[in-house]
């Protein structure tokens, strides 16, 4: 559940990059936020558009959503995830806190598609709606820079 929602936090929120520097996806890979967001380039124009971003985040939901309900939850993690945490849980009910807006205890595939788009904002910093290749570039810096640290 943790790296479940780890994933999820990231595909929403700026301050998840941190997380992501210090957690590897499903795959055993280290999750690159600048990297997410330049696969969400579907059309390969050099350009996210809001849309593109959008999309994306359906189909993380996707494959996130391991049982198929249309929610995330316990039942969507992995065994081997739910045992492991590097924090009191505290990480987890912010990440569900943000995104469950309707305090149900999971996170529907509205509230994790429609929910803030902290990231891309963050990203797109003349805020038109489109990161272009030199904010991506600088984006990625930045990132890169906190891995550093």
């Amino acid at each position: 559940m943790r790296r479940l929602l780890v994933l999820v936090f990231v595909a929403l929120s700026t301050s998840g990059c941190a997380l992501v520097a210090r957690n590897a996806l499903a795959t055993g890979a280290r999750s690159d936020p600048g990297q997410m967001l330049a696969n969400a380039d579907t059309n390969g124009d050099g350009k996210i558009t809001r849309a593109e971003f959008t999309a994306a985040r359906a189909g993380l939901f996707a494959r996130l959503d391991r049982n198929g309900d249309g929610y995330l939850d316990k039942q969507d993690a992995r065994r081997r995830l739910l045992a492991r945490r590097d924090d009191d849980g505290g990480r987890l009910q912010q990440a569900m806190a943000m995104l469950d807006k309707n305090g149900d205890g999971r996170v529907s595939r509205d509230e994790f598609v429609n929910g803030p788009s902290l990231l891309f904002d963050r990203a797109d910093t003349n805020h038109d709606g489109i990161i272009d290749a030199h904010e991506l570039t600088a984006f990625q810096a930045l990132i890169a820079s906190r891995r550093s640290q």
